[in-house]
């Protein structure tokens, strides 16, 4: 599960993130990608309506948790040349050093389920376009609330 899919089914509930992604399957199907803009007004609505009635520190403890979520996706995102390097090289040292054939597998193999996790990591938070056209939607949400509840 990418970041962004965990802030929203966090912030909005699994059954409502649930219907956004059904809701977003439908439209990116059948419309090109300019279309898209004018069929997020029921997704915006219905977040408008589930939020509406929030208090300003409730706005505002959602805008640092979508900034954190954000923080986060950038993270992973510019962390993994480091991991694929890190991994590549812990690799040449585990053969260079010429342990015992069974301890070099095991750690090869071990450092390998730790790559793998790191690069799915990655590609899921990377090319997750439901989730990251769900999630400016719901930024746009908060942010008109937080123009409304600093008006009032």
């Amino acid at each position: 599960m990418n970041v962004f899919q965990k802030c929203l089914r966090r912030q909005m509930g699994n059954n409502r993130y649930t219907d956004y992604v059904d809701t977003c399957r439908k439209k990116f199907s059948n419309a090109n990608v300019s279309q898209l803009a004018s069929g997020s007004k029921p997704i915006f609505d219905d977040m408008y309506e589930q939020l509406k009635e929030e208090n300003k520190a409730g706005i505002s403890e959602r805008l640092r948790d979508m900034a954190d979520t954000v923080t986060v996706a950038f993270r992973i995102t510019r962390y993994f040349a480091f991991v694929l390097i890190t991994y590549l090289l812990g690799n040449v040292v585990l053969l260079m050093l010429n342990l015992n054939y069974y301890v070099t597998c095991v750690s090869v193999l071990l450092m390998g389920i730790c790559f793998l996790y790191k690069l799915v990591e990655f590609v899921s938070n990377k090319y997750c376009v439901l989730d990251a056209y769900l999630f400016m939607i719901y930024k746009s949400v908060l942010e008109k609330l937080s123009k409304e509840v600093s008006c009032n």
